[in-house]
């Protein structure tokens, strides 16, 4: 299941929260507050699936060997500024 599919799943069970909370709820201050706070989370859920549209997209037509390089490269980082960490250390002592 891709992120995409997640993404419309989350926003299609958002709006039946909102219309199942708008049914029980009566008239007045709590209905409108209710209202503005589920306007909010599909704002916020359209906005996360516009945003991430692209880094979704490459990540579905990424390679193996180009995950695994960047698997690779993010292991071995923290060992590299450790040890750059140290030599650097050393040198000004």
């Amino acid at each position: 299941m891709t992120t995409t599919t997640l993404a419309e799943q989350e926003e299609a069970r958002l709006y039946d929260e909102l219309r199942h909370a708008l049914e029980e709820v009566e008239e007045g201050e709590q209905r409108h507050k209710m209202l503005n706070q589920m306007i909010r989370q599909l704002k916020f859920a359209k906005w996360r699936k516009e945003r991430f549209h692209w880094f979704d997209s490459y990540f579905q037509n990424v390679r193996p060997v180009t995950l695994w390089i960047m698997l690779a490269t993010g292991a071995l980082m923290p060992v590299v500024l450790f040890s750059i960490f140290i030599w650097v250390s050393l040198w000004v002592e």
